[in-house]
């Protein structure tokens, strides 16, 4: 099983990437390497970015 080492353009931690994982082909791509972004960083933007189109409570004074 082929592996390529990819970094998180977030975090900058380096991780593994094998075959069967969903960025493997776009990060084995030898003239023009694309962008990794790991899941645990995904799903931190996703939950930022969900938080604040939400509405805010109102607030009792």
């Amino acid at each position: 099983m082929e592996h390529v080492e990819a970094k998180c353009m977030l975090c900058g931690k380096s991780y593994q990437l094998g075959e069967d994982d969903k960025d493997f082909k776009k990060m084995s791509n030898k003239d023009k390497p694309g962008t990794y972004i790991c899941d645990l960083c995904a799903n931190r933007v996703r939950y930022e970015s969900d938080e604040n189109r939400k509405n805010p409570k109102p607030q009792n004074s």
